[in-house]
């Protein structure tokens, strides 16, 4: 299959084993041919490696932090390609802004699953501006004939994401795949921290990590007149306004005609659970995993067990793991926490029984 995956630089940094094809779209290819398997289930009665593993990072992720999640990935399944797409601010309350990043993505999911993709009923891809400078992916080709198949095909794609920032791409994606009469092959998905729903502490906190300075090092009294003190003197009670304002618009979100002003994290969250055809984000869904804790500061652990409840009563196959200690985008970090978490993630993939 010709190759559509645009290469634009290899990188020094955390991330210079991938490709950059993007301000914020990585692409990993691994060196050795894939021998995975069409079938369901390998001789052992286990699920194949995925074909692709996308992964969505939190907003504002820095490349040292993002690589820790990446890299354990390449031991895993080594002969699997990886799709990296970052989150900043923008995205979630422009959504807009994501469309180039998703316009250079989706190239690669074509090359992989190819008609698997396709909308039933539909016979093409729509139309999508593709480079000629193209790089080859290690995948074999696609089946074309997948399309045709039924609903209970094996999953064959895995989503990994974290926080609102990966939940908004992620959504970013499925709605510009719609109007291509494409949608996300079969998958199986990890939320990670996610989803949040709008609160005025947790939102607070949030916004805080990624718009005020580091406080300063400087000795007391010092740091009072450090430029970094200074300037979340103005930006934090700026940041609190906005709070208020997005919770105060959220709620006449409920009225007649104001849906509009609804929060974008409360249709993140709702729109995640959609298993509308041809048209749901979860429609072809067929497994999901939650991981949190209630140390989150930034992701209250209720609104995740009330989310995965609500995916429930659509219908979705949810497991829910929460982990004791950790903070938020954190339940890998230490040496027993880092163990348990990519075996939860082997497992999920590989079934365990539970799917």
């Amino acid at each position: 299959m010709a190759s559509t995956t645009k290469a634009v630089t290899k990188e020094g940094g955390p991330l210079s084993f991938m490709t950059r094809l993007s301000q914020y779209v990585y692409l990993y290819r691994p060196s050795t041919t894939s021998t995975n398997s069409p079938s369901p289930f390998n001789s052992n009665g286990q699920r194949p490696p995925p074909r692709l593993i996308l992964l969505l990072s939190w907003m504002g992720a820095h490349d040292p932090h993002i690589a820790k999640y990446i890299t354990p990935y390449l031991t895993l399944y080594p002969s699997t390609p990886i799709l990296l797409i970052k989150s900043e601010m923008k995205h979630i309350f422009r959504p807009q802004t994501a469309l180039p990043e998703m316009e250079v993505a989706v190239p690669v999911l074509r090359e992989v699953f190819g008609a698997e993709m396709l909308q039933s009923g539909s016979s093409s891809f729509g139309s999508i501006h593709e480079d000629s400078s193209t790089t080859a992916l290690t995948s074999p080709p696609p089946n074309n004939n997948i399309a045709n198949r039924g609903e209970d095909q094996d999953p064959t794609l895995l989503i990994h994401l974290f926080s609102n920032g990966g939940s908004s791409q992620l959504l970013s994606l499925h709605h510009f795949l719609l109007p291509l009469s494409l949608r996300l092959p079969p998958h199986l998905t990890i939320f990670d921290s996610a989803p949040g729903q709008l609160a005025y502490l947790p939102s607070y906190t949030a916004l805080s990590h990624v718009l005020l300075p580091r406080p300063s090092s400087l000795p007391f009294p010092l740091w009072l007149f450090s430029p970094s003190t200074l300037r979340r003197l103005v930006i934090s009670p700026l940041i609190h306004l906005w709070v208020s304002l997005l919770c105060t618009l959220n709620f006449f979100s409920r009225f007649p005609g104001l849906k509009r002003l609804q929060s974008p994290l409360v249709r993140l969250a709702k729109e995640q659970n959609d298993t509308s055809p041809n048209k749901g984000r979860a429609e072809r869904e067929k497994g999901r995993m939650y991981i949190y804790s209630e140390g989150d500061e930034l992701v209250r652990w209720r609104d995740v067990e009330g989310h995965m409840e609500e995916a429930r009563r659509e219908g979705l196959k949810v497991r829910g793991v929460k982990v004791r200690g950790t903070g938020h985008v954190g339940h890998a970090r230490g040496g027993e926490n880092e163990g348990r978490y990519w075996g939860l993630v082997k497992g999920f993939w590989e079934g365990e029984g539970w799917m």
